[in-house]
């Protein structure tokens, strides 16, 4: 199969901003970060990230249906995001890879880049985690966003390096 886009989704700290860069890289592919928008938007209106639940509906239906608008039109793209692949379920063309990492890694990479102790890194990701997941299960009545039978490949970042989970992906972007 040739794909023509790729969706890269996952729980905080799975990899995912790291895998989409190098996939830029690599690829030389457009991408699109809802990470970074939403970010942005939060430090713009003065919100706090912790506190998703500040978020309206309307922001966040925003930017999914603009992914789901962008997946769905001609030419190369790499998109980062948690409702990314679901968005693409009905695209043969677009690879919807799913990041996993064992939680105690996923604390300790949170950690290192926010500078604070493994036990505040906990909290920090399972509140913005919870808060992120709840909200998605309200807005689209749906909490299979992470389940693996939505995606094409799934990939545990915890024990191997960035460039192993490149290479796994490019296998199935360019055919040997």
């Amino acid at each position: 199969m040739i794909f023509n886009k790729i969706t890269i989704s996952g729980k905080i700290c799975t990899g995912k901003t790291t895998l989409l860069k190098d996939l830029e890289k690599e690829l030389k592919w457009p991408v699109f970060m809802t990470g970074k928008l939403f970010r942005e938007y939060v430090a713009k209106n003065k919100f706090d990230l912790e506190q998703v639940e500040e978020q309206n509906e309307g922001l966040t239906k925003k930017i999914d249906y603009l992914v789901r608008d962008m997946i769905h039109t001609p030419g190369n793209l790499i998109v980062d995001g948690w409702m990314s692949g679901i968005m693409a379920h009905d695209q043969p063309s677009i690879l919807k890879i799913l990041l996993v990492c064992k939680d105690k890694i996923r604390y300790q990479r949170f950690a290192d880049r926010e500078k604070i102790d493994d036990i505040e890194a906990k909290k920090r990701v399972e509140e913005r985690q919870s808060n992120w997941l709840n909200k998605l299960e309200k807005i689209y009545k749906r909490n299979d966003f992470l389940d693996p039978k939505n995606y094409d490949l799934i990939i545990d970042t915890s024990d191997i390096s960035s460039q192993d989970v490149l290479k796994k992906v490019l296998s199935h972007v360019i055919p040997a």
